[in-house]
């Protein structure tokens, strides 16, 4: 047994160093840069959020995110199941329809009334002191329109434009000092944000705008606030432990001014990697990190430096900024959904998606087996890849035509056409009879599909085919000739997976550098390795061949090539 001396904090037991330094720190505006694993959501924003919300009754702050997808599927979710953990003595830490609703227009009778009306209830969760906590999009800002907030916790902020932030959101982050708004200016919590996110690889297109806030960090002030608050905590132990009572009334009531003074101008930043959270991960969750990743790729997203290089793409022209879309759905929907209800995206929330056009689809078979699913946009002369789909061991072909199936359910032409390369005309040994073509055509006509299989009879297509087609497209610098947009909301991996796509090092002709394959874990190979991008390129190829800036091959010249 360990002696009383021995026994370490509840920090110490809990929280990592950043967690504890939130807790601690706990000022006005709180800018964490954080690696994979570090429970920025659950153990920085939602503890958080409760002190908000604690410090400002009947007040209302802001959630934010990019999209009002992520902030539904993921981040509400994530600080919804921190409400509902147990605490250290094994109650739970929050109850719902007690100490808060979600999505609720008519509050519980011991709720207190929130200041303002709550203007998009079915968005918003409320606590019994009247604080309400709205979610906000910043691609859908105008439902922040004319609101005064005391409070933003912004989510994953490398996926938001700092500038549509600055602009949108941060500016109703304000409340008047009329009347009731006096006594809450008065909160060092007051007009301030939290924000959280790993590093943004700007060549993805990411915005590390957020990185400014390091400039504002005054460092005596942080260390002056480290110090009054552990020693106030310590004052507050010994209330609660009825010892050196007058003491430590004493020295709460002369301090604790000062420290929220002090809380209320500060500014904190601070950038951790994955390794601060290496007590609760463990060694190996980083041995394995570290194999299946790119050193790039290891130092953004587990080490928060860094950036992933475009050097010797493939794709040598793809630009991520010209080459996807990001308003993916109708907020005609959207805007209808509550916090209550389980939501799953569908093909019937998507912008471009035509339900009376066919679809068309590029699938790359194998034991991790990808499709792409496509259609022709007419206004923009484009081709959107609407989404992505792949499966692995113990999954196969079956599994992935559910889950084409599930999501394009509303599709009113059940036409399928099927793009495919040279492999999936062979037959294999599991399926003697079969091929991976003709499975995957049979698996999606049992949920009523027909199902065109382009690709009979083709001979080999060489990597530096693809290749000079792909130049040709994505210069666009030919008014006939579509265009390729691929929907980053849906198409996650394919987007990640383009920037690994190589090619071979002094190959000629080009060849595609298919090593990742071999080196990065089945289950991990979606959006680091070039498995998904090669079944966008057979549909690609199979409709747009006739662009083929050359010769159809190279074999008369005697060249030997290898084929995707």
């Amino acid at each position: 047994m360990k002696s009383k001396a021995e026994i370490p904090s509840a920090l110490e037991i809990y929280q990592n160093t950043a967690q504890a330094l939130a807790t601690i720190i706990d000022c006005n505006k709180m800018i964490f840069t954080a690696g994979r694993g570090t429970g920025k959501t659950t153990e920085i924003t939602a503890p958080r959020i409760l002190r908000v919300a604690g410090a400002m009754p009947r007040e209302t702050s802001i959630i934010s995110h990019s999209s009002y997808v992520a902030l539904f599927t993921n981040v509400i979710p994530a600080v919804l199941g921190k409400f509902r953990s147990e605490t250290a003595d094994g109650r739970q830490m929050l109850t719902e329809g007690f100490d808060y609703v979600v999505g609720e227009k008519d509050l519980p009778r011991h709720f207190k009334q929130p200041r303002f009306p709550v203007l998009w209830p079915e968005r918003s969760i409320i606590f019994a002191n009247g604080h309400v906590l709205q979610a906000v999009a910043v691609d859908r800002a105008d439902s922040i329109a004319g609101q005064s907030v005391v409070h933003g916790f912004f989510e994953e902020m490398k996926h938001s434009k700092g500038e549509k932030l600055k602009t949108r959101i941060i500016p109703a982050i304000r409340t008047s000092r009329i009347g009731n708004g006096s006594e809450v200016h008065k909160c060092h919590l007051h007009g301030g944000i939290t924000g959280v996110s790993d590093i943004g690889r700007v060549s993805l297109g990411e915005d590390n705008w957020f990185t400014e806030y390091e400039k504002e960090v005054n460092s005596q002030d942080i260390e002056d606030i480290i110090t009054l608050s552990l020693y106030i905590n310590k004052a507050q132990i010994n209330l609660q432990n009825g010892v050196k009572i007058t003491q430590s009334q004493n020295a709460i009531a002369k301090w604790a001014p000062l420290l929220a003074k002090i809380r209320k101008k500060s500014t904190f930043y601070l950038r951790v990697s994955t390794f601060v959270n290496r007590e609760v991960l463990g060694l190996d969750y980083f041995r394995t990190q570290r194999e299946m990743l790119t050193a790039s790729e290891f130092l953004s997203s587990i080490c928060s430096i860094g950036d992933r290089n475009r050097e010797n793409l493939f794709f040598e022209l793809w630009e991520e900024e010209k080459h996807t879309f990001e308003d993916s759905y109708k907020y005609t929907i959207i805007d209808k959904l509550s916090l209550k209800e389980t939501f799953r995206i569908d093909a019937s929330h998507l912008q471009y998606f035509t339900p009376s056009d066919k679809i068309l689809l590029g699938y790359d078979p194998g034991a991790f087996a990808s499709v792409v699913a496509a259609q022709e946009y007419g206004k923009d002369n484009s081709l959107r890849i609407l989404k992505e789909f792949f499966v692995y061991p113990p999954m196969d072909i079956a599994d992935i035509a559910q889950q084409f199936n599930a999501f394009f359910s509303c599709a009113k032409t059940r036409q399928i056409d099927l793009y495919y390369d040279r492999a999936g005309n062979k037959k294999t040994a599991k399926r003697e009879a079969e091929t991976d073509a003709r499975q995957m055509k049979a698996e999606l006509e049992k949920f009523g599909w027909r199902v065109t299989l382009k690709n009979l009879g083709q001979g080999d297509i060489y990597y530096w085919q693809h290749y000079q087609l792909w130049k040709r497209l994505l210069a666009e610098n030919e008014r006939s000739i579509p265009r390729i947009r691929i929907d980053a909301n849906e198409c996650p991996n394919l987007v990640s997976a383009m920037y690994c796509c190589k090619k071979v090092p002094g190959s000629s002709p080009i060849e595609l550098d298919k090593s990742p394959e071999k080196k990065v874990p089945i289950n991990l190979q979606a959006g680091l390795t070039p498995q998904i991008p090669s079944a966008m390129t057979y549909l690609v190829w199979g409709m747009y061949e006739k662009y083929f800036p050359g010769l159809r091959n190279y074999q008369n010249a005697g060249v030997v090539l290898g084929s995707i």
